[in-house]
C-alpha cells in the first residue's frame, strides 16, 4: 500500500485547462534552459502548480515520467513557498534527460528567479 504522506495532494495541483490558460496568458514568465514557470498572483490560500511536458519531448512514457520527477521536487519544495500564487513548470527538451538533482537544481533558480521564496 502506497503511503498517502508521500503523495501531492489534488488542493496543490492545477488541474483546469481554464486555469491553465489563465495563467499562460496573464502571468508572467521565467525562463531557464531546462524549463519555464508562468506565474500569477493568486487570491487561493495555497500555492499550486501544474506540470506541463509537450509531446515533441517524448513519447508518453518519456513525458510521464518527466512529470513524475516535476511533481516529486514540487511536493518536496512546496512548503518553502512564501506566496500564494498559480504555478506552470514547463519542461524543456534538457530536463527530460537530466537525473532527478538536476531537477531540484532548475527548481530552486526558477523559484528564485521568480521570488517565490
Amino acid at each position: 500500500m502506497k503511503n498517502a504522506n508521500y503523495k501531492l495532494k489534488k488542493i496543490y495541483k492545477i488541474k483546469s485547462s481554464k486555469v491553465f490558460q489563465r495563467v499562460y496568458s496573464t502571468g508572467r514568465r521565467v525562463l531557464d534552459d531546462y524549463g519555464v514557470f508562468y506565474i500569477l498572483p493568486s487570491r487561493d490560500q495555497t500555492v499550486k502548480m501544474g506540470f506541463a511536458v509537450g509531446k515533441k519531448l517524448g513519447n508518453a512514457v518519456v513525458r510521464n515520467h518527466t512529470k513524475r520527477l516535476m511533481r516529486e521536487i514540487y511536493r518536496t519544495k512546496r512548503p518553502l513557498f512564501k506566496k500564494q500564487v498559480h504555478v506552470i513548470w514547463v519542461a524543456r527538451k534538457r530536463l527530460v534527460t537530466a537525473n532527478i538533482s538536476m531537477y531540484e537544481r532548475v527548481f530552486d533558480r526558477l523559484a528564485t528567479k521568480a521570488g517565490l521564496w
